[in-house]
């Protein structure tokens, strides 16, 4: 038998099953605005730990929750290699046209420009007037999904990319906010590709709301065979009990999950955030 050419036929099929493959890195990133109440956590004390977060990590795309203009500036700024988008909740406009709000928190979406290309965006906001700046049902404050659709550069596979951030007060903005966002994950993926839902939904995967969203995706956490279960919300190591809050949803659709990591590394600060970041790795496939 000529083991060479075995050999070299083996390889070549290994090399074309990974042909139709694309790897996706995804973080979920509850950045904490900016708050003199935080103290020595302030983020002027952690942004530079935040930025060597991004840039140990790489993600393909991560989405961003509390972000404020000037934290989303400081981002982009040491990040050249990342575009994003993401509107005011308050005021509907690009955070930067923003100078008469300029504390409005932004559900801003970051992309690794080498990796792929954005070739649609949006933002609809969670509430009974989704299309329009508005408040819905028993919430604090005005609440935004952002979303865009992705191209790999080096597949040419399409992905849908959600981020979030559901109600801390409103029982029932939380609820129909997950059922809001079902709905608008069908209607804006009618053509059923792979797609992914950051969020700090400030509950735990068990709670009812989530019975939505489980019908229709998988949690990465439970579903990666390399993963964790430490919580997200640290509160600096200095309140109430940690818990679980942030949470990455895909389609189980030509995707699935290979690894889940809660970001619990030094970066540079004892804490980047009062949540600690998530991250999971998927592979898309024909």
């Amino acid at each position: 038998m000529n083991w060479k050419f075995t050999w070299s036929c083996i390889c070549l099929c290994i090399a074309l099953c990974g042909c139709g493959q694309t790897e996706i890195g995804v973080v979920s990133f509850n950045v904490r605005l900016d708050s003199e109440q935080d103290g020595d956590d302030r983020w002027e004390h952690r942004r530079q730990a935040a930025v060597e977060m991004i840039r140990r990590e790489r993600p393909t795309v991560m989405g961003l929750q509390e972000a404020q203009p000037h934290q989303i500036d400081f981002l982009a700024g040491n990040c050249p290699e990342y575009a994003w988008y993401g509107l005011g909740r308050d005021s509907g406009k690009v955070p930067s046209e923003t100078g008469d709000y300029p504390a409005e928190e932004t559900m801003a979406i970051f992309w690794r420009e080498a990796d792929v290309e954005l070739l649609d965006k949006g933002t609809f906001w969670l509430s009974q007037t989704p299309d329009s700046v508005s408040r819905g049902w028993d919430a604090y404050c005005n609440r935004t999904c952002t979303w865009g659709l992705f191209r790999s550069r080096a597949s040419g596979r399409r992905f849908y990319f959600f981020n979030t951030h559901l109600d801390h007060i409103g029982k029932t903005a939380r609820s129909e906010s997950m059922k809001l966002i079902a709905a608008r994950l069908g209607e804006i993926n009618a053509e059923g590709a792979p797609v992914f839902l950051t969020a700090d939904f400030n509950s735990r995967t068990t709670d009812a709301c989530f019975a939505p969203l489980h019908a229709r995706m998988a949690d990465a956490r439970t579903e990666a065979p390399q993963t964790d279960d430490k919580p997200t919300w640290n509160g600096y190591g200095r309140k109430s009990a940690p818990n679980w809050l942030d949470h990455i949803f895909y389609g189980r659709e030509g995707c699935r999950a290979v690894a889940f990591r809660t970001l619990t590394d030094d970066y540079g600060a004892p804490y980047i955030s009062d949540h600690y970041p998530v991250f999971a790795r998927f592979r898309l496939t024909d």
